[in-house]
């Protein structure tokens, strides 16, 4: 331990004056509760973001490919092309299109997906979604299987093995002219995703059925699901598959990632999330003021002894040092209090899950906590960096104090 901290350290125990101690306890409660503030919201709010990113990469896939000119021919090809690229994991074809589905006197509004049920398992977490029924009704040779979301079924008042009746507004020509065109389906599952906005419009069809419902050759889809070895290289690997797809002049291919689908969405969660910061980081700010008016009155109480130091040999550097040291280590017991009270909060709701959320409002069940060492390092070091910009003030006028003004009047 060296000169300065050592007389900061001996100027923070509790001494006779019992109101400057008080301040320096209040200085360290505040950046605590600061500190442990920010890691628990921003915590809750990346466990947030990362929960909604595994509800929307279960039924979505990473990147989904596209043709400007609305479908893809001789699909084959194209999905070798795309699975050679290294770091692409699996592929699958899917058709959509939009319908009307009618059951009991009830119609509504579906986008309905055409898939392959041996490749959709490789690309998302479609299976682990169905609370009801099963997938392999899709391929049923005895009927055409159809598979809802929980909230459409509920809204066509179904359950599996009722009838429905899907029409397709594309229509078809007869002697009577274009009639939209329709066909029976049979509920062979039941989906939750916990995502209203799928669960309340998706249906899923097999790939053959779709294509026959809409009139499509079997070497036709709409487009192709692209599952990565890693999840956070979705974007470049997007920009990388439209780049070899479209080496030929005639090619109009366009790939899209998980997070440009979704844009809006998660533009909101991380504004939200900085918004958060920012607002909570006042709290610390003011326990940095709590420190300036500490060192302040250290100071005036400290005139002897300041004056006797620089009397004996100490530079205006060193009186600067031995304020600053004080501040700090105000502000490192106080941020490392915060981030282990911060940790521990986490931890216990995470492991315990005391807190719970109503699942008709939310699309989890209980409070998401995800607790990352880099936001650690950035809620500690910003408040260090508070911390040490309240010292600058009080410690460049303890500096200045003159020996012979510090000792006139004792």
């Amino acid at each position: 331990m060296n000169f300065h901290t050592n007389i900061a350290l001996h100027y923070l125990k509790p001494k006779n004056n019992s109101f400057i101690s008080l301040l320096s306890f209040i200085s360290i409660s505040g950046i605590a509760i600061g500190v442990m503030a920010l890691i628990v919201v921003i915590s809750v709010m990346s466990g947030f973001d990362h929960a909604l990113e595994n509800k929307v990469i279960g039924i979505e896939s990473q990147i989904i490919v596209l043709n400007y000119k609305g479908s893809i021919n001789h699909y084959n090809g194209v999905m070798k092309d795309i699975s050679a690229i290294k770091g692409v994991k699996s592929v699958s074809p899917f058709i959509y299109t939009d319908v009307m589905i009618s059951a009991g006197g009830t119609s509504t509004g579906s986008v309905l997906r055409g898939i392959d049920i041996k490749t959709e398992e490789k690309v998302t977490n479609l299976k682990k979604y169905l609370i009801k029924g099963s997938l392999n009704g899709l391929d049923s040779k005895k009927y055409n299987g159809i598979v809802f979301g929980k909230v459409l079924a509920q809204n066509l008042g179904v359950s599996v093995g009722d009838n429905v009746l899907i029409m397709s507004p594309q229509g078809q020509i007869t002697p009577f002219g274009v009639v939209p065109k329709t066909e029976r389906f049979t509920v062979c599952g039941i989906i939750n995703s916990g995502m209203y906005n799928y669960d309340s419009t998706f249906s899923f069809i097999s790939i053959k059925n779709a294509q026959m419902f809409l009139g499509l050759p079997p070497y036709t889809i709409t487009g192709i699901e692209v599952k990565l070895d890693k999840l956070g290289l979705a974007n470049l690997y997007a920009k990388k598959i439209d780049k070899i797809l479209n080496k030929k002049p005639s090619s109009s291919f366009y790939a899209l990632s998980w997070e440009e689908l979704n844009k809006n969405l998660f533009s909101a969660i991380r504004l939200e999330k900085l918004t958060m910061f920012i607002i909570l980081s006042l709290i610390v700010l003011v326990a940095a003021f709590n420190i300036i008016s500490t060192l302040i009155m250290v100071v005036m109480e400290k005139r002897k002894d300041i004056a006797i130091l620089k009397s004996i040999g100490a530079s205006s550097r060193d009186i600067m040092i031995i304020f600053i040291a004080q501040g700090v280590i105000i502000g490192l017991v106080g941020t490392s209090l915060g981030l282990i009270s911060g940790f521990l909060i986490g931890y216990l709701e995470k492991t315990y899950h005391i807190i719970s959320l109503p699942s008709s409002v939310y699309y989890i069940t209980t409070l998401p906590i995800r607790m990352t060492p880099s936001e650690f390092i950035v809620i500690g070091s910003s408040a260090l960096f508070l911390s040490f910009i309240a010292t600058l003030y009080p410690s460049y006028k303890a500096s200045k104090i003159d020996p012979a003004e510090g000792v006139r009047h004792e």
